[in-house]
């Protein structure tokens, strides 16, 4: 054991709470039972890998899981268990759930021993199950990943290695912006650079810990950019809304059949971008891993747009619709029939009204 980590023991063992007899099992629960990442640096070894990375990446990532624990836990009880999926090589392997005492929040390892009872291996576990019921499936389970490059056996291709260098190029331009706002031609610029980079990947690069971020990102990102690109076409539609008499009906009816397919388009706009938060502050955040934020009169044809939309559309879809209570509560969304049977000018044609 080095100076330094004998004298973290020292400092431990003033505190009163923590106690490492050994480099054990029982040491290790006991330790993430009290979310203590210092005894972990303790008792796990240092040239051992776990769940396929190392230790130091290993630590931080559970150290963020606690993060996440103590927004509402003070201590994390253990229920030991075993894995109990039938297509895993795991299956039967002993662990431990780990449970907050208020939340509930839960997260399993698989803990493996050494002959002298030191920990071999420490990772997670998908399909767990506790010998005592004991987790509640319903409250949400707490994980992390280890990414593919992340793993001690990872070896780097060309095509890895170019991937992850535009990902990373990606996010910094987004990470000058911290705090500030960033323009409309700004995202524009940024959308339009990495689109033919982001059309390039497949599933399988999402396993990598810079390209994945870089995808969620990117998609978000290219929702603000759609929103954008149609805010002229909202703005038409907003001008000939103008002239609309609001009590004739069938004016009202043929502006929002003639527009309907922006109603389409703008669904997703709120909330989904435009949070409530937004509309009261007018800035609204570029994504939610950035501190970054645009105004937003870059889109507020399309909120006004979506406004209106609510306002009408619902109620008019609703009087004129030609199913029935049980029909409309059956549908389920993207379905081959959904398009057609939850739009307005459908129901109006079927009724002969436009």
């Amino acid at each position: 054991m080095t100076p330094e980590q004998l004298k973290l023991i020292k400092q431990l063992a003033q505190l009163g709470d923590v106690t490492i007899v050994k480099r054990g099992t029982s040491s290790l629960i006991n330790a993430i039972s009290e979310m203590n990442s210092k005894a972990l640096e303790l008792i796990l070894e240092d040239n051992v890998s776990y769940q396929d990375t190392t230790k130091t990446i290993f630590l931080q990532k559970l150290k963020e899981v606690f993060t996440d624990f103590q927004k509402e836990d003070n201590k994390l009880i253990p229920y030991e268990g075993k894995c109990n999926s039938a297509e895993c090589t795991n299956k039967n392997k002993k662990g431990i759930a780990f449970v907050g005492n208020k939340s509930g929040r839960y997260i399993n390892f698989i803990i493996e021993e050494n002959e002298n009872g030191s920990v071999k291996d420490i990772y997670r576990c998908s399909d767990f199950c506790t010998n005592e019921k004991t987790i509640d499936e319903n409250i949400k389970q707490l994980n992390f990943t280890v990414y593919k490059d992340e793993k001690v056996n990872f070896k780097p291709s060309a095509y890895y290695i170019s991937s992850n260098k535009k990902s990373i190029s990606a996010i910094n331009y987004l990470n000058q912006f911290d705090k500030t706002e960033i323009s409309k031609d700004q995202i524009i610029t940024w959308v339009k650079q990495y689109e033919e980079f982001y059309n390039s990947l497949d599933w399988f690069d999402l396993s990598y810990k810079n390209i994945s971020p870089f995808d969620s990102c990117f998609y978000h990102i290219n929702g603000v950019y759609e929103f954008i690109i149609i805010e002229d076409e909202a703005a038409i539609a907003l001008e000939e809304f103008k002239s609309v008499n609001l009590e004739d009906e069938i004016q009202i009816l043929k502006w929002l059949v003639k527009f309907e397919y922006l109603y389409y388009k703008l669904i997703l706009l709120h909330p989904n971008i435009v949070s409530e938060e937004s509309l009261k502050s007018g800035k609204i955040i570029l994504y939610k891993d950035f501190n970054v934020y645009f105004k937003t009169e870059i889109l507020q044809n399309c909120i006004n747009l979506q406004e209106f939309f609510d306002k009408y559309y619902y109620e008019k879809l609703n009087k004129y619709t030609t199913q029935s209570q049980e029909e409309q509560e059956n549908q389920i969304p993207f379905d081959d029939d959904y398009e057609r049977t939850s739009s307005l000018k459908y129901h109006l044609q079927i009724r002969g009204i436009i």
